[in-house]
């Protein structure tokens, strides 16, 4: 029993498991958009685990907006429900304006995540597509800018990416993580100060995910060299 126990544990993330091994700690205040999604609870709490002050606000709190343009900090723009394409959806419309805006004048990171990657990979020119097979719950091993991991996806929805895009967007500085058979766009990042990921680095089912994010916000809040 205790074998198999620990056979299954090893497909679970050790953040979780021991609630104890934390990642190397990042300074600041994060504001984190809640797009109503029940993981932003584990999302921030693995945010203050790398040491950052956490706040969470949902996407339709009177003034948000300004808010968010104003902080001077990271923002993550958390996960949700719902079609990103939908422009008939109030909360859809508000957070891609909210996507736009960031990443036109946001100058202290910007981290999407599911809902939000999916939202600032269409600002850059990506389309969104919905999946053949939704997956909620599927653990896959990805290659992540070059570094094998194991994550948890939970999406209906994906951004596609052929090799032509691809290169198109590396020419402006954005690197594109994605399935070189389908398209589907797993991350990207850019040293323009932002970063998206389709899976979620808070599950269970993504091994290094507190790693993940320390150093997405790492990348994304790193001086911009003058």
């Amino acid at each position: 029993m205790q074998a198999a126990l620990a056979a299954r544990r090893q497909d679970l993330a050790p953040f979780w498991l021991r609630m104890q091994e934390r990642p190397a700690r990042v300074e600041g205040h994060a504001l984190v958009v809640d797009g109503e999604d029940t993981f932003t609870a584990m999302l921030a709490h693995v945010l203050r685990a790398c040491g950052l002050e956490v706040t969470v606000r949902r996407y339709d709190e009177p003034g948000l907006h300004g808010a968010v343009l104003a902080h001077a900090g990271p923002v993550v723009l958390g996960p949700g429900p719902g079609d990103p394409a939908d422009a008939a959806d109030p909360k859809m419309r508000m957070m891609r304006r909210l996507a736009a805006d960031l990443l036109a004048g946001h100058r202290h990171g910007v981290l999407g995540v599911c809902l939000g990657h999916e939202l600032l990979a269409a600002e850059l020119g990506l389309p969104l597509v919905r999946k053949a097979e939704p997956a909620q719950g599927a653990q896959t091993r990805i290659d992540l800018f070059g570094t094998p991991e194991v994550v948890g996806f939970y999406n209906t929805f994906t951004a596609a990416c052929d090799a032509e895009l691809a290169g198109r967007l590396a020419g402006r500085g954005v690197e594109v993580a994605r399935d070189t058979v389908t398209g589907e766009v797993h991350a990207l990042r850019s040293a323009a100060g932002f970063a998206g990921v389709q899976f979620h680095p808070e599950s269970v089912l993504t091994l290094r995910g507190a790693d993940i994010v320390r150093d997405l916000l790492t990348s994304v809040t790193a001086p911009t060299p003058a």
